[in-house]
């Protein structure tokens, strides 16, 4: 019911619970209750400069600031340099931290390494009809990159080509970019399936192609996938997807994009979208929807679709919080809860 003290004579083994054997920085109160001695912690102090943008983990374990253009860790590690100003948006899964700003757009693994998010879309290779032994018919071909960090960007447009009796296929005019590996893929005769034909591990400009279908590789998994669209700044993640906004100035709309289940780079941006009108200041993720926050209106965006919550905006570069399962974020009106609103 009360601790004793510190006892180092006796035999530990022979002591009750009742007893300290080793007691570092802790308090005994009168009545035998225990608690840490008062300490202090020590802020470290940086010389920055411009600091227009700083994050930190959920965890707690990171921290992360932008200072006249670099981001930094909170010891002040240059992770990278040469970034916008702009407002930053963060957020983070799976130990990934993500920003954006507008003009940039990466990514930042627990190792404090930044990699891209956006990614070059391959060109397309050259096809052209040779001697061989394929089946005749009609013949796709496109190419992807693999990224340092071993993930695959979309492909580039599909070039066609119709083979007769007789012949086979040459690919020429393979991309190549510099740390990247790229990948062939052939949609053999007739076929809707693209499957690997070469997958980078050794670089080439042309390859010749003169096999059955069966011994094509595995199937093409990011096709129709595009980067993240150039000027996205507020972004999200909810439901396994990263969420991010692009503001269309002359419309005066914001289209919200979200990205592949678990693929944060890889997005549809021909089917995968929907609307809102104003600008996007703020995306909030709740268990029973995005709570989509514009300069005139407040949203929700649920698997039933978009219903509108309010018709009045959210400040826009004010942080929202989660309290035990409500988003709480400033309004234009004052402070408001959701979900429910």
């Amino acid at each position: 019911t009360r601790f004793k003290g510190l006892n180092t004579v006796d035999d530990p083994l022979t002591l009750g619970l009742g007893w300290f054997t080793q007691a570092d920085n802790i308090l005994i109160t009168a009545d035998g209750k225990v608690g840490r001695r008062d300490g202090f912690t020590e802020t470290p102090t940086l010389a920055g400069t411009s600091i227009t943008a700083a994050y930190a983990t959920r965890d707690q374990e990171r921290a992360y600031l932008i200072d006249d253009g670099a981001l930094k860790t909170a010891d002040g590690v240059t992770l990278t340099t040469g970034l916008a100003s702009d407002l930053a948006h963060w957020c983070e899964a799976n130990d990934l931290v993500f920003m954006a700003n507008g003009t940039d757009a990466l990514m930042i693994d627990a190792d404090n390494e930044v990699l891209p998010l956006a990614w070059p879309v391959p060109p397309s290779p050259a096809v052209a009809a040779v001697t061989g032994g394929l089946a005749p018919g009609l013949y796709m071909v496109c190419c992807t990159y693999i990224l340092p960090d071993g993930r695959e960007t979309g492909p580039s447009d599909v070039v066609e080509i119709v083979l007769a009796e007789d012949q086979a296929l040459q690919v020429s005019a393979i991309p190549h970019v510099d740390g990247y590996r790229t990948r062939v893929y052939i949609c053999a005769a007739n076929s809707t399936v693209f499957a690997l034909a070469h997958d980078g591990r050794t670089t080439m400009s042309a390859l010749f192609w003169n096999s059955p279908a069966t011994s094509l590789g595995v199937e093409l998994r990011t096709h129709a996938c595009d980067p993240i669209p150039d000027g996205c700044d507020v972004i999200q993640h909810w439901q396994g997807r990263l969420w991010a906004a692009l503001y269309h100035h002359a419309s005066n709309t914001t289209a919200i994009f979200p990205s592949k289940a678990l693929g944060f780079h890889l997005f549809d941006l021909a089917k995968d979208f929907f609307m809102v009108p104003g600008k996007v200041t703020m995306l909030a993720p709740h268990a029973d929807g995005l709570i989509v926050g514009t300069d005139t209106r407040i949203y929700a965006y649920t698997p039933d679709g978009l219903a509108m919550l309010a018709d009045y905006g959210v400040v826009a570069g004010q942080h929202w919080a989660d309290d035990e399962g409500r988003i709480l974020f400033w309004s234009t009106r004052g402070l408001c809860a959701a979900l429910p609103f």
